[in-house]
Formats: structure tokens, C-alpha cells, sequence
């Protein structure tokens, strides 16, 4: 049986394949009216869909944990597209990032009414970088976008590693998480914000997607490690450890390696930048003052992504890779709360 992290490289795949051999897109239609503030008090929940279908969606729950699916198609008057691979929040404006359908749909945040669309190759990650631009990671491209945030419009690009990923941001620089995306690499691009430059490529484990910082301005990076498969059979032929690091001043001062044959992913961090949270076949949680990884399980069950706010740990479960998955709600100390159907495949959080 394939891994999970296995499955997401081999639909990141599959999706190149399908965005070569596509080519071309419709026009967005006229939006539809939208209800003012409907989203400001709630969280959103990040649905791939079923790639190459164009049913990728957000879901919305608001503060009394009522769910509403399909929020973007339901306040315009039509879907976002292709694999709905993330979605942030930046000066009241929803970047909702669509891979396969390469772009980056912009929405009012608190309406989810469109206003734009960013084109792009094959985008992955928006992270604000300072107040007036934003970072864009692009497979498509090996590299970042740089966006303008006035015009939401690229101005222009920085070369990174092979498949840049998730970002982090901190003091003046931007983290880039180079995790191969369909080949290997093992390193992270440090970008300083100030001249769009990379200042400084830093050697990790192999395969890095996630980072975050910490209370004490330390980023952390967790590399999930390689599986090489045998292309008849799937067997594995060998692997590489995965790993979590932690980055002080542009140095990693700190490597925690994990028994080969895991395949840790979606790093988090607690509200007071104090704990850290991770899936390994089930989800794990780490003080930033320990000294080695934790053995024992926190929720002893994996989830396809995670998310944490306001004390909560949430985990989306993507059950078959075909029909609407669920999102579950649980305590700090591993509690389940409740739980919500949501869209097809979802993948991750965004939260107000």
C-alpha cells in the first residue's frame, strides 16, 4: 500500500502531466452578488477536488460550526478550478491558489466575491513578505513569484530550488521549502525580502515541504525524506530519512533525524509559537525546548493536512481520494471536539 505523502507526489505528477497537454482556459463569467461579512467570523477548509475535473472548492465554518461547502461557487457564478491547492488571507483579500488551473483567484475575504485572476504555471503557496508584496512558490517555474500587492499583479521572479513549496517568514527573510516537487532536492532558499534576492541556500533532509516560526524568531523545517518505487510494481527500491530542523540567523543550529521508512509532513505551530505539531502515520507534537522527537502519539490516526488556531488542533481527512472528506476539531492535548463533511480531497486550513 502506497503512503500518503506517496499519493500526493504521484497526483502532483499526474497533474503536471494533465496542465502540459491542456493548454487552455475559459474566461471567468460575471460574478454574482454576495452577502457582506457573511465570512468573518469562522475558518475555511482548503478541497483539492479530483484532479483534472475542475471541482476543487472551499468550505466554511462559521463560529456555531455550521459548515457551508462550495462558498466560492455559491457567491459567483462559477467554480475555482483545478486542484484548490491553498488559500491565504492578505489585506482583507482571499488568494486562493488553484495548481492545476494555474492561477490565483482573489476574492473578498469576508464575501468571497471574485475580483481577479493572477496567472501563474504551477503555484503552490502565497505568503505575505511585507506590506506591499507577497511570495508565490511555482513549480512550473522553479521559483518564486513576486506579487504586488496594490495591482495584484507579478512583477517579477526569484530562482529557488527544485520545486519550491511552503514559505516561512521571519526578521526580514523569507524561508523556501525546495521539496523536489516530481525529482529530489534537500534544500532551503533564504530570500531577503528587501532585495528579492537569495541570499543564502541551506542543506536539509531530503524533500522539505513545511515551515514555521517559532516564538523565539526560529524557523523550523520538516523534510519528509525520499522513497525511490519501482515504476512496474511500486516496490520500494530505497529511502531516505526525514528530518526536522530548526534555523537560527540563517544557520540550523538544531537536526532531529527520524527512523528511515517514516514520512513526517504538514508542520504547524501553536498559537504561542510554542508547540509544534506534525503527521507521521498519526500526529505528534513537540515542545521547541525538547531535545529529541516524540515517541508516543498525540491523536493516534494521520490526516492528508493540518491545522491549528485559537487552541485547536484540526486534521483533514480525505478518506478515498474520491468522495467529500471530512475535518475534525480536537482539543490541544489530542480530544476530539466534533467533526464536519467538506469537500472533495481537502488538503488544509485557512484561518481569519
Amino acid at each position: 500500500m502506497k503512503t500518503m505523502n506517496t499519493m500526493k507526489t504521484l497526483s502532483y505528477f499526474l497533474l503536471s502531466i494533465i496542465f502540459i497537454l491542456s493548454g487552455c482556459k475559459k474566461d471567468d463569467p460575471t460574478p454574482l452578488p454576495a452577502e457582506t461579512g457573511k465570512y468573518e467570523s469562522g475558518y475555511f477548509i482548503i478541497n483539492e477536488g479530483n484532479f483534472g475535473t475542475g471541482n476543487g472548492s472551499i468550505s466554511f465554518i462559521d463560529e456555531n460550526g455550521n459548515v457551508e461547502n462550495n462558498s466560492f461557487e455559491l457567491n459567483n457564478s462559477f467554480l475555482l478550478g483545478d486542484v484548490v491547492q491553498s488559500m491565504n488571507i492578505i489585506n482583507d483579500n482571499a488568494y486562493i491558489v488553484v495548481n492545476n488551473s494555474a492561477n490565483i483567484k482573489v476574492a473578498s475575504a469576508n464575501n468571497m466575491q471574485y475580483t481577479t485572476t493572477i496567472d501563474a504555471v504551477s503555484p503552490r503557496y502565497i505568503a505575505q513578505v511585507s506590506s506591499d508584496k507577497a511570495y508565490i512558490t511555482d513549480w512550473g517555474i522553479n521559483g518564486v513569484h513576486i506579487l504586488d500587492l496594490q495591482t495584484n499583479s507579478i512583477i517579477s521572479t526569484i530562482s529557488c530550488g527544485i520545486g519550491p513549496e511552503g514559505i516561512a517568514v521571519n526578521n526580514g527573510y523569507a524561508y523556501v521549502c525546495n521539496v523536489g516537487a516530481w525529482g529530489l532536492d534537500n534544500t532551503v532558499s533564504v530570500i531577503n525580502i528587501a532585495t528579492d534576492m537569495v541570499e543564502t541556500t541551506l542543506s536539509v533532509g531530503d524533500k522539505p515541504g513545511s515551515a514555521v516560526v517559532d516564538i523565539n524568531g526560529a524557523v523550523w523545517i520538516l523534510s519528509s525524506g525520499y522513497t525511490e518505487y519501482d515504476p512496474n510494481d511500486w516496490s520500494i527500491i530505497s529511502q531516505t530519512a526525514g528530518s526536522l530542523v530548526k534555523i537560527v540567523d540563517n544557520n540550523i543550529v538544531s537536526t532531529f533525524t527520524f527512523e528511515v521508512g517514516n514520512s513526517p509532513s504538514d508542520l504547524v505551530i501553536n498559537d504561542l509559537g510554542t508547540d509544534l505539531y506534525f503527521t507521521n502515520g498519526a500526529v505528534y507534537t513537540m515542545n521547541i525546548s525538547d531535545n529529541q522527537l516524540p515517541t508516543n502519539p498525540l491523536i493516534n490516526r494521520s490526516f492528508y493536512g493540518l491545522g491549528f488556531n485559537n487552541g485547536y488542533i484540526y486534521g483533514a481527512d480525505a478518506v478515498d481520494f474520491t468522495q467529500q472528506g471530512w475535518s475534525y476539531r480536537f482539543t490541544n492535548n489530542g480530544n476530539i471536539i466534533d467533526s464536519v463533511q467538506v469537500g472533495i480531497i481537502p488538503n488544509g486550513y485557512c484561518f481569519n
